[in-house]
């Protein structure tokens, strides 16, 4: 957590405006951007990886983390660690 350097944990570069529950049962720092589009931080995706293929995940395209500079869905997120599963 990076609330203590106000930081935002999702992009980890704009300012903290707070602190906000995730799609999982943890709170992080989120800048306004950020928590505008409902952003999780990467880890929440880590956490889904080896369980919830986007094919079983209920809503890919709507769950947005901020990765290599943008925001994508899980869907982008998971095509770009496994590129077989494309």
């Amino acid at each position: 957590m990076t609330m203590l350097d106000m930081t935002c944990d999702v992009c980890g570069i704009n300012p903290a405006i707070g602190v906000a529950g995730t799609s999982m049962p943890m709170s992080v720092a989120y800048c306004a951007e950020c928590a505008g589009r409902g952003a999780d931080p990467e880890m929440v995706f880590l956490c889904w990886e080896d369980d919830i293929p986007p094919d079983q995940h209920a809503c890919p395209d709507h769950s947005v983390t901020f990765k290599d500079g943008r925001y994508m869905s899980y869907r982008e997120w998971y095509a770009a660690r496994h590129p077989a599963s494309r």
